[in-house]
């Protein structure tokens, strides 16, 4: 093919006519604007790689020396094709930056949120580290669609439990400025719980004294609904009418406890309005917590609910209690839904409802986040109103930089949902943070550690989460550097590892013993590393637990009464349908052969047992060349689909280096002298790290994209960068805490 020159209308179009005629093992050479948009210079890696080696003949005879099969020689191959990938990712990163006047995907989902409402601050927070997988798609494909949903989701406090709030009961007051619909509101919430438990408990007050006919339009609802209802005049004593309706005093003749949920309809007030600190205080007065609910108009400009917001929640704070939540109204009336749901996103409100008309109760419904934003993307457009430049993008340093400068409480957000996002979809997670902060503060008692590193902690989790899961079982040889075996570690039912593990020497002692221990900790299946004896593989079989492998090419078996290598068996096998892989970093294709076949202790055996053997050839996704062989022996039990599971046996193969690497990593940071626990937490970590890189689901890959802008770094789907960002991220959350700043899903609060 040789040197190829591509001309694009912009630089991601360029970089697609590249890939498509050169494929991804690409050279490029030269980018530059030119009339009419981007041209790239690029050549095939392989042709620029054969032109050096022609150059340079010792090259090619210290290739030939080297069997392509050396272990150590794979690996060195696989580290060039990393620093190849980076560079790669570099020059399209610098190819974009580059390119004048052409959007990158960054500029142009930035453009959409601002044209549809949302303000340049929340747009550049969201979009300052977006995925590696997605920086080649298109602003308007779903990958990205569903990616800029979730970080936007991510942001967003929701009402979670309707039916346990009305359960609960209490007294809620609706607050805000006039005209935003807080009386038809109050009857609508009124409404919800009169359907479900009846109007007998329900009591609607209005201190709404100014507004002419205000009660009189309650008293309508009340009417309807069959509540009752109560009007209170400017110098009346709201302390006293609630005391009355949420602890009567005929309680003790009539066992009536009160009402259980009291709905108040506030008078509105500008946020401006001197006014506004007495008329929050009042709420304060009665005998029980009252939840004040900001009513907002949804058809308002942002800076005015920016205002609206930060008066009312001052006055809320001074009278000793922070707002409770929101409710949306006028959703029908809003041009644009950007703009109030960013001001609910900066300024950490719960939202609880949405209310699109006047209909009681049919125009108030639950919130629901995915609806909401998509409803809000979906009407984008220009607007004469917008002040900011559209397709402004800061450089990635400089976003950075700004993100950093917005201070400490944005950190702890990005922190917060990390690490909300990994206890989601990782049991163990939780203990892993808890392990890791006692593991920062040196006047912690070893046995605090052993306590939380106990047998019975772990399988505490394993059993409370009732979902099916593996063991993972380590070499009993100890690992190279450490002096240690590697511990068990626990997968999900797929095969990805979970932050949970057991130190080798802690198991009982025997291998019936271990057997019993496995089976009491409900393992479905298990991952083994090297092959234990046939009389343990047959306690598995008639416990009807699964078990998959590692073993070797010479590995002998019985097949069709003759006594085989493995290698020299697997050329009878059926090959099976392909399977993607993660190896060493990289997407690679798996390319299986099975073959029913029995397996027995010594030679001299007459019988076997029935297995199930597997060939696998790890194979370059571009070019088809070989990058690894592997041999597994698996359950023939029906009903256990193993193929499924040979990708994670491979990605498991990485756990020793990776906990090797995290133990290095934690001595050098000083953190725990203990060699044994500061062993048993780097598995943990290790296999936190492990999953993250190998696992394809979008959760996944938005926590790759927040510890990358968390640890200041592009880490990719590699599991050493990850893990130090993932120690990064740790550490850091700590650090805030101790200094006073608590974060949690969707809310940061000084301490």
């Amino acid at each position: 093919m040789g040197v190829q020159r591509f001309i694009a209308s912009n630089s991601r179009e360029a970089m697609r006519q590249v890939r498509s005629t050169l494929g991804d093992q690409v050279l490029i050479l030269s980018n530059r604007s030119v009339e009419g948009g981007v041209e790239i210079i690029a050549m095939p890696e392989q042709e620029h790689e054969q032109a050096l080696s022609s150059l340079d003949p010792s090259a090619a005879e210290a290739s030939v020396a080297v069997p392509a099969a050396d272990p150590a020689m794979e690996a060195l191959q696989a580290l060039n094709r990393q620093l190849l990938d980076d560079v790669r990712a570099m020059l399209r990163e610098s190819t974009a930056a580059a390119t004048s006047g052409t959007p990158t995907l960054t500029a142009e989902l930035r453009q959409h949120l601002i044209e549809a409402g949302f303000s340049a601050t929340l747009a550049d927070d969201v979009l300052q580290d977006p995925p590696e997988e997605l920086r080649d798609e298109a602003p308007e494909s779903p990958a990205v669609k569903a990616w800029l949903v979730r970080q936007l989701r991510s942001r967003l406090s929701l009402l979670e439990d309707e039916d346990a709030l009305f359960e609960a009961g209490g007294v809620f007051a609706l607050v805000g400025p006039t005209g935003v619909g807080k009386t038809t509101t109050t009857a609508k919430l009124a409404s919800r719980y009169v359907m479900r438990h009846g109007p007998k408990d329900v009591a609607l007050v209005t201190t709404d004294s100014y507004r002419i006919g205000a009660a009189e339009q309650l008293r309508i609802y009340a009417r309807l609904l069959g509540t009752e209802v109560h009007a209170l005049e400017a110098d009346g004593d709201l302390g006293d009418l609630l005391t009355r309706l949420t602890q009567p005093r005929r309680a003790l003749l009539s066992r009536s406890s009160g009402k259980k949920l009291t709905v108040i309809d506030t008078v509105g007030m500008s946020q401006r309005d001197q006014r506004l600190m007495g008329e929050i205080a009042r709420l304060g007065s009665g005998p029980s917590t009252v939840r004040r609910v900001l009513v907002l108009n949804a058809a308002s400009h942002g800076d005015t609910l920016a205002q609206v917001i930060e008066a009312w929640q001052q006055a809320s704070m001074e009278a000793g209690e922070p707002l409770w939540g929101c409710i949306l109204t006028k959703l029908d009336e809003a041009a644009r839904l950007g703009s109030v749901l960013d001001v609910v996103m900066r300024h950490r409100l719960k939202l609880c409802y949405v209310s699109r008309g006047q209909r009681v109760p049919e125009d108030l419904e639950r919130a629901d986040a995915e609806t909401l934003l998509h409803e809000a993307l979906s009407l984008a457009g220009e607007s004469a109103f917008s002040g900011d430049p559209a397709g402004r993008e800061l450089l990635p340093q400089q976003a950075r930089q700004q993100a950093l400068s917005r201070g400490v409480l944005r950190q702890s957000d990005a922190l917060a949902a990390t690490l909300d996002t990994l206890r989601q979809h990782n049991l163990g997670m939780t203990l892993l943070e808890q392990i890791w902060q006692r593991a920062k503060r040196p006047d912690v008692a070893p046995d605090k550690f052993a306590q939380l590193m106990a047998d019975a902690t772990q399988q505490g989790l394993l059993t409370a989460a009732d979902a099916p899961h593996a063991l993972y079982w380590s070499k009993t040889s100890t690992v190279s550097g450490i002096e240690r075996a590697m511990p068990l570690i626990s997968l999900n039912h797929q095969g990805m590892p979970q932050p949970l593990s057991w130190p080798r020497h802690r198991l009982p002692a025997g291998h019936v013993e271990q057997l019993r221990w496995a089976d009491r900790l409900g393992a479905g299946w298990h991952l083994m590393m090297q092959l234990p004896a046939v009389v343990d593989l047959e306690r598995f079989d008639a416990a009807g637990r699964g078990w998959l492998a590692v073993v070797t090419g010479a590995r002998r078996i019985r097949h069709a009464g003759e006594w085989l290598t493995l290698s020299q068996a697997m050329a009878l096998g059926e090959t099976v349908e392909p399977q993607p892989v993660r190896h060493q970093g990289r997407t690679a294709s798996l390319l299986l052969t099975r073959l029913e076949t029995s397996v027995s202790q010594r030679r001299q055996d007459s019988h076997g047992l029935p297995v199930v053997a597997w060939y696998g050839e790890i194979r370059d996704v571009d070019d088809g060349r070989r990058l690894a062989r592997r041999y597994w022996l698996s359950s023939s039990q029906t009903g256990l689909d193993m193929a499924s599971r040979l990708p994670q046996a491979v990605v498991a193969e990485a756990l020793p280096g990776l906990a090797r690497q995290a133990d290095r990593l934690m001595g050098e940071r000083g953190l725990m002298e203990d060699r044994e626990q500061r062993w048993h937490l780097a598995s943990m970590l290790a296999a936190m790290a492990l999953r993250l890189g190998a696992e394809d689901a979008a959760w996944a890959m938005d926590v790759r994209a927040r510890l990358s802008g968390i640890a200041q770094r592009r880490c990719g789907r590699r599991p050493k960068a990850l893990l130090e960002a993932l120690m990064d991220t740790l550490s850091a959350h700590d650090a805030l805490t101790q200094a006073g700043v608590v974060a949690s899903p969707g809310r940061t609060v000084a301490a």
